[in-house]
């Protein structure tokens, strides 16, 4: 019903998508001179002599702020390059845009035929599959011009399209990592999906897998120490995050616990049956136990050890959603196929 590319498109583009919401967040709030000075509404402006411009930051800075007491006041004035900014939403934009071309290919895969996934677009059927289509490829439209101006340097871009293009991939990405969870929420016929607790549980999973994808791609970069004030704080973001998604977990196996039939099999084959082994070690010890003990632990992690987290935490997503989608589909298929033939 649900194949391992399938799992993969869900996992890629939620991660995907949360990278570019968390991107998005965090150049918004960098103060406004710091974004404009990179997209000058003069033709020929925002080429001139890029290199010597210096920004003055009144409020807060992605990177450490210069001196004796550097990466402890972030909220101070700093001078800083504009192009220093480039290193940070660079990335991050850019990996969160690689990962959902990828989840989308992994759609396209899935489909079997390039003539189904045209379908999609010019004869669509009202299915989850549809939309999701529809809403990665404006989340895709989106993100295009804001890849180009911070990883690409496209300072040419009219102010007006890089502020929609701002918005617009915000909004996509909410609508994306809620599309993941609902997917699998929309299947009435097997109960251990069909919760408000899996929806939940997948835009936490999304949101978290997105901060990991998007500080992987910093720690990667060409300057990471430059923005270990910002990193700090997306850190204990992330620990939040985890944290909700742990309860929300809970949620959802206590509550098909509580049901029974099918729904309570799922979660007793997630516990302690066959897909035990991959739950516990991966999706609970790696992606929530030792993000979460990391964020809360560990004041100013070193590239490496952020880059390894980073790791636990998409390796624990991705296991959780296999784990998830593999935990319902076995008994619950079954009931389904039973009750169909009058054996139920």
């Amino acid at each position: 019903m649900i194949g391992d590319l399938t799992v993969c498109y869900l996992f890629l583009a939620g991660a995907g998508a949360g990278a570019l919401a968390a991107a998005a967040v965090l150049e918004l709030l960098t103060p406004r001179d710091a974004r404009r000075a990179l997209v000058d509404p003069r033709p020929g402006a925002a080429s001139a002599q890029p290199a010597r411009r210096v920004l003055r930051l009144p409020r807060v800075s992605l990177v450490r702020s210069t001196g004796p007491r550097a990466g402890i006041c972030a909220l101070r004035a700093s001078v800083i390059p504009c192009e220093t900014l480039r290193p940070f939403l660079g990335p991050a934009y850019g990996a969160g845009l690689a990962a959902v071309l990828l989840g989308m290919f992994c759609l396209m895969a899935d489909l079997g035929r390039p003539d189904r996934l045209l379908a999609l677009f010019l004869a669509p059927s009202p299915s989850y599959i549809a939309v999701g289509a529809y809403l990665l490829t404006a989340l895709v439209l989106c993100a295009a011009p804001l890849v180009g101006l911070w990883a690409f340097g496209a300072s040419r871009l009219p102010l007006w399209l890089v502020a929609g293009a701002r918005v617009g991939c915000l909004v996509a990405a909410g609508a994306v990592m809620a599309y993941t969870g609902l997917f699998l929420a929309s299947l009435p016929a097997v109960p251990f999906w069909n919760s408000p607790w899996l929806a939940a549980l997948f835009v936490a999973s999304s949101a978290s897998a997105g901060l990991a994808l998007l500080v992987g791609a910093v720690v990667l970069g060409p300057s990471p120490g430059a923005f270990s004030v910002t990193l700090r704080l997306v850190s204990r973001a992330d620990a939040l995050v985890v944290a909700a998604e742990a309860v929300v977990l809970v949620a959802l196996l206590a509550a098909a616990l509580a049901a029974g039939g099918a729904g309570g099999e799922s979660a007793v084959t997630l516990l302690a049956g066959r897909l035990a082994l991959a739950f516990w070690p991966i999706a609970v010890a790696l992606g929530l136990a030792v993000p979460l003990l990391a964020d809360l632990l560990v004041r100013d992690a070193t590239p490496r050890l952020a880059l390894a987290v980073s790791v636990c935490t998409l390796a624990g997503g991705l296991a959780l959603r296999w784990c998830v989608v593999r935990a319902g589909a076995a008994p619950d298929m079954a009931a389904s196929v039973a009750a169909a033939l009058g054996m139920g």
